[in-house]
């Protein structure tokens, strides 16, 4: 149903969430108004809040003075509540050494490889029979033959180790796992060895443990009927967020379709959970101690299907918007969407400020703000005659609203975007939710063999369709468009475009779209100008990948990448770890060649290549000379070549004198495959004659461009 202006000014929530977002954001990158500094500023401000107010009172037309200035403390207030709690999570362990611990498991996990892991609370620091309490949490990795019926929420355990926080990022454009702790409110990590740790006899029990056996007894369903494996580990996922069945192929597929959501437990679940209890009790509509009713069951449905899916925090995020709307609706009152949304945001970021980084809360508001804004007049631009096509049509007029909110940040976080979303929803979102539904009737009639045994049957056919016309979708041509970057400023400047669209499609005026064309053509221009110089650019990254040897050059759109034969062997890996530096320098897929293999000249004509001898290579780009030895075995009477940068790499010892000899090199670095003491023994020699060096293992990726 379409909204007058009238309606769009009533949301004084947005106005309050706006400065109350953007305070904690900043707060999270900038620290500086932690302690002593905020506390002033607030005051100072709240203050000049109060003057303001009186104005306001006296003379009517100060009281923007009154609004700006209450922006702004709002502001400060997110900024200074967000770096408080950043800096208390982040600083804890520069005070802890390493001693014994008490802990107690808040959230079980693993690895990829099977190792049990754990999101723990320190309770306690024992140190010399004294108990000192201690309050914060840690990623604790357990021994890998620790029993897994022990690692869950409530249980208590006593371990001795060394806190560690992680260190930063190596390597360009790779995941700064430190930080990732800090926004989920984690201090640092543990590793645990099996003779370091003692169980408790007893856990205790909590909220979140009692969530975590619910879940496990209905997993123990979907196993119990034999549903097979990857069927088994969709229908998992689907209901109860329960990812760690999932097969790398599903996940792939799943995420070129654009239908990942479907296994990422969130608002669509808790949705058609709501709505289908809202099609049961529709009879208690009809009365006011039935709507009452009906309002405190579906208080209780949501939150007991968040409860079931271990409260996970999606589940946690979906079940509270749903608790607001409600609510409302409890109250009778005829709230904007808008506000609702608005006011759910708010309270779940005065919970947990960190959630405001986190790719799946922006993914989750962005959605349910993008269908709000656009949802009904991308529906009024068609209106079918036939009841199946109007359903068809509805379900591509959600999904268009939904992908208009979320595929600046799919792109942004994910590099690429999915070409048959639309096609792939409406098969995906359908299907979910048949098998949903069908989830739910397998649990509740789960203690009749013969009933559950036939509607296991009919998931595994219904999830075996999904899975096929999802793969099948992936493999239509073009079906993923990757490579995909656009920077910080970029995004801001295309949401504040998508954003004043939203706002034009119900005010109607023409400064909006002039606006958001300025917005989307600077983002174009920032683009162009980012490809306009990678494409004059060389560059030379040699990665701190331990004990291996990759070195990547690019000159133009080309790249490739030198590697050992060690790394050659684990080509995906490489990749994997260098995919990212690669589109956001947008250069062309990478070329994986051996160091002591043949040079692919056909594809490279502006780079010249030759062996100098076994193990020793020149490439000469168009402005640098790069000279990368293994071994030395060059006559140094007379100089071979003129290096710009020379490369050392290998596990032996190569004379430092011979190589100064040979090549005269303005730059020394040594890759991530020489050991330490060579290190040491070649930063003795260089510091002592003051030629420049790095070693990679030592500093992180070099990297050199121009």
């Amino acid at each position: 149903m379409a909204r007058s202006a009238e309606d769009i000014r009533k949301i004084p929530m947005v106005r309050i969430l706006f400065p109350w977002a953007t305070g904690i954001a900043v707060g999270l990158k900038n620290l500086w108004l932690n302690g002593w500094t905020g506390i002033i500023l607030l005051l100072t401000l709240f203050a000049a809040l109060s003057a303001g107010f009186i104005l306001a009172k006296k003379n009517y037309r100060l009281r923007y003075i009154f609004g700006i200035l209450a922006m702004v403390f709002i502001f400060v207030a997110g900024w200074f509540y967000s770096s408080q709690k950043a800096a208390r999570v982040g600083n804890i362990l520069s005070k802890k050494e390493e001693g014994v611990y008490i802990a107690e498991i808040e959230e079980p996990g693993k690895t990829s490889h099977g190792q049990p892991t754990g999101v723990c609370r320190i309770m306690y620091k024992i140190d010399d029979t004294i108990l000192y309490p201690a309050h914060f949490r840690l990623l604790v990795y357990f021994p890998d033959e620790s029993d897994m019926n022990a690692v869950k929420p409530g249980n208590r355990f006593c371990f001795s180790g060394q806190l560690r926080t992680p260190s930063a990022p190596k390597n360009p454009e790779e995941l700064d796992y430190g930080r990732y702790l800090l926004l989920r409110g984690i201090s640092g990590y543990v590793r645990i060895r099996s003779t370091d740790i003692i169980w408790f006899p007893s856990g205790k029990t909590t909220l979140r443990s009692l969530a975590w056996q619910a879940r496990e007894c209905l997993l123990e369903i979907l196993s119990r009927y034999r549903i097979p494996e990857k069927e088994r580990g969709v229908l998992a996922a689907l209901s109860l967020g329960y990812r760690d069945d999932l097969t790398e192929e599903t996940v792939r597929a799943y995420r070129s379709a654009g239908v990942m959501h479907i296994l990422a437990v969130s608002g669509l679940h808790v949705g058609i959970i709501y709505l289908l209890f809202q099609y049961i009790t529709f009879f208690l509509q009809r009365k006011k101690w039935g709507r009452i009713t009906r309002s405190l069951l579906g208080l209780v449905i949501l939150w007991g299907y968040a409860f079931l899916t271990g409260l996970s925090p999606s589940v946690v995020r979906a079940a509270t918007m749903f608790s607001f709307y409600t609510a409302a609706g409890l109250l009778n009152r005829k709230v904007s969407s808008f506000n609702i949304l608005a006011s759910a945001v708010f309270v779940i970021l005065a919970a947990d400020p960190f959630l405001i980084a986190q790719p799946g809360f922006q993914l989750s508001v962005a959605a349910v703000a993008s269908i709000t804004a656009f949802y009904s007049k991308v529906e009024s631009l068609w209106i079918p005659w036939n009841p199946v096509a109007r359903k068809i049509w509805s379900l591509m007029a959600v999904t268009l609203a939904a992908q208009a909110g979320t595929f600046l940040l799919c792109i942004y976080y994910f590099h690429q975007f999915p070409v048959y979303f639309i096609l792939a929803n409406l098969v995906a979102v359908p299907l979910a939710g048949l098998l949903l539904y069908g989830i739910v009737i397998l649990y509740l009639f789960a203690w009749w063999p013969f009933a559950a045994s036939l509607l296991s049957s009919l998931l595994t056919f219904l999830t075996s369709l999904l899975n096929q016309s999802t793969r099948f979708i992936e493999s239509l041509p073009g079906a993923v468009i990757t490579g995909l970057w656009i920077e910080p400023v970029q995004l801001a400047l295309l949401g504040t475009t998508l954003l004043l669209l939203a706002i034009f499609l119900y005010y109607k005026k023409a400064y909006l779209l002039q606006f958001a064309l300025l917005g989307l053509i600077g983002s174009l221009l920032i683009s162009a100008g980012r490809k306009w110089q990678n494409s004059r650019k060389e560059l030379v990254a040699i990665y701190d990948l331990p004990n291996y040897s990759v070195i990547s050059i690019r000159t133009g759109n080309c790249r490739i990448i030198l590697c050992d034969s060690l790394a050659e062997k684990r080509s995906e890996y490489i990749f994997d770890k260098t995919e990212n530096f690669r589109i956001r320098e947008n250069a062309e897929p990478s070329v994986l060649v051996g160091l002591d293999k043949t040079w692919p000249e056909d594809q490279w004509q502006s780079v010249f290549s030759l062996r100098l001898s076994d193990g020793c290579r020149l490439i000469a780009l168009p402005d640098k000379n790069i000279v990368i030895s293994e071994k030395i075995n060059i006559p140094t009477r007379r100089l071979v070549f003129k290096a710009n940068l020379l490369v050392i790499t290998g596990r032996k010892f190569q004379s430092p004198s011979a190589l100064l000899a040979a090549f005269e090199p303005d730059f020394i670095v040594t890759d991530a495959s020489v050991p330490d003491w060579c290190n040491k023994r070649y930063a003795e020699f260089f510091q002592r004659i003051h030629v420049p060096f790095y070693p990679v293992a030592w500093n992180g990726a070099f990297v050199m461009e121009k």
